[in-house]
């Protein structure tokens, strides 16, 4: 149902070091009919060694593919899960090592046919940079809204350092502004607004990420035992019967009658802290209401930051649901695609807090917005 991502660069470099160590240590000898059998060995792993047996050999005779092929191993790459991203990255580097790195131009024309596979086009790019980093550099300075992920993070990443280089503060805004207009990674969003804050431009990453402030809440409602999480309280029978709520209503709560109220996130964290509003109730549930207005019907994504236990809906349907509480929290924590519609889509949440009282289990809060299929912030059109 949803996805928690990215996975973390030192865990990625980790499968790449395994990948390479397993293709290097095996010596079963490969016996597949074609280069896209072993291709598709590769593409199969998965996390807990699945799909290992097959594509250890298979990644051994890529390796000894001539350079010329690298194209077709790049093409492989689309649309795999980062484990078997790792692989192919492993593969085409082994290949450029023992069999020499194809015409920079080649690798050049790939990385610039948006029409190959984001993440092949990124591993090409990478392998640019390896062998020629003042090329990578000047591909790069144009790349800031590539639609690769990948190479779109590389090109930011260069002009956040760019950035901090110059000497002259106006320049160095400017340069910061156009890496926050690209960027799509949470911790480089994070990294421009502060060094933007720190040369006297405020941005708040509320602003900076879209996040949403503006809720209607009810609460509390029982959560003791952790029973909450399961009961579908009415709020949440409204909305997945009618994909809406009647704000009017009032409810059995807790600790007696609850009404909606109004609730904002922090303007500067776009942080919905639920403990002050609820008096730092435990053992309780909350429900979040918000309206979001689309100009057009599109692919989207829900993206929630929460410490709590919680779910989400969108226009009556779950998207979301992660019984885990105090185990951590950061901006995009969560992220589950779903379609919006044309004019008004409608949002519930709830977050659940247990009865915990150690110091580090007292927090009761969130953040939720509504991105693209890339990670860019959408807003909701007034």
């Amino acid at each position: 149902m949803q996805k928690i991502f990215p996975q973390s660069k030192r865990n990625l470099r980790k499968l790449i070091s395994l990948a390479v160590i397993c293709v290097c240590s095996t010596s079963v000898v490969f016996a597949a009919d074609s280069i896209d059998a072993a291709i598709e060995s590769v593409r199969s792993v998965g996390t807990e060694g699945k799909g290992f047996e097959k594509a250890i050999p298979a990644a051994r005779e890529l390796q000894k593919l001539p350079a010329d092929q690298l194209p077709r191993v790049l093409d492989g790459a689309s649309d795999v899960n980062p484990i078997a991203e790792n692989w192919i990255r492993g593969i085409v580097f082994g290949i450029a090592q023992q069999s020499g790195t194809p015409g920079i131009k080649r690798l050049q024309e790939y990385v610039a046919n948006e029409q190959n596979n984001p993440i092949g086009r990124g591993i090409a790019l990478e392998l640019i940079r390896r062998e020629d980093a003042s090329v990578a550099e000047e591909m790069l300075a144009s790349l800031l809204n590539d639609p690769s992920l990948a190479i779109r993070e590389m090109a930011v990443e260069q002009a956040i350092d760019k950035a901090a280089s110059v000497s002259e503060a106006e320049a160095s805004i400017g340069i910061y502004r156009d890496a926050l207009t690209a960027a799509r990674h949470p911790k480089q969003l994070s990294r421009i607004v502060e060094a933007l804050g720190q040369l006297g431009d405020n941005v708040t990453t509320a602003g900076a990420f879209s996040l949403i402030l503006d809720w209607k809440s009810v609460a509390p409602f029982n959560n003791e035992g952790g029973v909450g999480y399961a009961a579908a309280y009415t709020p949440e029978q409204q909305f997945a019967k009618s994909g809406t709520v009647d704000l009017n209503e009032k409810y059995a709560g807790k600790n007696g009658e609850v009404t909606w109220q109004d609730v904002s996130g922090s303007s500067d964290e776009g942080l919905v802290n639920l403990a002050d509003a609820y008096n730092k109730e435990k053992g309780a549930v909350a429900y979040l209401y918000a309206e979001f207005e689309s100009p057009e019907a599109a692919q989207a994504q829900a993206r929630l930051g929460c410490i709590n236990a919680n779910k989400v809906w969108v226009n009556g349907q779950e998207v979301m649901a992660t019984e885990v509480y105090h185990s951590g929290s950061m901006l995009d924590q969560y992220v589950a695609p779903f379609a919006l519609k044309k004019g008004k889509n409608t949002v519930l949440l709830k977050i659940c807090q247990n009865e915990q009282e150690e110091s580090w289990a007292q927090r009761w809060e969130f953040q939720f917005r509504i991105t693209d299929p890339t990670g860019k912030g959408l807003q909701s059109r007034k």
